[in-house]
């Protein structure tokens, strides 16, 4: 396996070992549950690490099994084979899931020079929960204030809980955008970049990623990784921070609520500067 991939896949179960209220091993994988939040659509899914020969029928009966014991109405199951989760997806497919597609960047080179400066706060999530709600508002799907609740408190619980950083920047002292740094060991992510639409195109993502990326150096990382959109171009924006991608995949079948909006879903981890991802539950 990639070993670039791997190490990302269990920098993710260490995450969501540390937020979750419940884990339940079944054979060939793991469950993960957060009472917390059950709206939040990854924070409560299978994740299978030994597909074997399996079908995909098979993975579709245990989330409906684990998933529907607790009450939740969505499906979401991650295959962390690249192999298998292509051989699965069909499968998935047609028991209505949708297959989601992450590219895997590392940063691996300077980024392109000439970037505007750009002031850059580390503040807590205390400092950014108003920014947060006001990201997660303006998404078409978020039609409830539960729903905007357990989302936003969701990064208060990765700052209890992994130690999450949030690096911003202002505008005329209005908090204009911002990104997430998780660090585990030698390890790192950045994760949730937004900026607010009116201010996109001034050099602000990448003045908060790259600040992220150093104060990981400063750390004592060694490996520096985010995920993104395997259909959209932030990953182009990205490359010119010096993130290459090193792993294209389909790991996360998402079955939405029957009443849920026909968005187009993305994992977590593959949020976008100025393409936000239209639902990462």
């Amino acid at each position: 396996m990639n070993e670039d991939l791997a190490n990302a896949w269990a920098f993710e179960r260490t995450l969501r070992e540390r937020t979750s209220t419940e884990v339940i091993p079944f054979t060939g994988g793991t469950a993960y549950f957060d009472q917390d939040a059950p709206l939040r659509y990854y924070s409560n899914l299978l994740v299978i690490d030994d597909p074997a020969a399996s079908p995909a029928e098979r993975w579709v009966a245990e989330a409906d099994r684990l998933l529907g014991e607790r009450g939740l109405t969505h499906r979401i199951v991650a295959v962390h084979d690249a192999s298998a989760a292509d051989r699965l997806a069909m499968g998935f497919v047609n028991h209505g899931y949708a297959v989601d597609r992450g590219v895997l960047m590392m940063l691996r080179e300077e980024p392109d020079p000439d970037r505007v400066p750009v002031v850059v706060e580390e503040l807590t999530f205390a400092e950014v929960r108003a920014f947060e709600e006001e990201v997660l508002r303006r998404e078409p799907w978020a039609t409830d204030l539960e729903t905007l609740r357990q989302l936003t408190e969701h990064h208060a619980k990765l700052e209890r809980a992994v130690g999450a950083r949030f690096f911003a920047a202002r505008v005329d002292g209005v908090l204009a955008g911002c990104c997430e740094l998780f660090v585990l060991g030698e390890e790192a992510q950045i994760e949730s970049v937004d900026t607010l639409s009116e201010f996109r195109g001034r050099g602000l993502a990448s003045a908060f990623v790259l600040a992220a990326a150093a104060a990981a150096r400063q750390a004592g990382v060694r490996r520096i990784h985010l995920w993104a959109d395997a259909d959209d171009w932030p990953q182009r924006w990205y490359a010119k921070l010096g993130f290459r991608p090193v792993a294209t995949v389909g790991d996360h079948f998402l079955r939405r609520p029957p009443d849920a909006r026909a968005v187009t879903v993305v994992p977590p981890s593959a949020t976008a500067t100025t393409a936000k991802s239209p639902d990462p539950r």
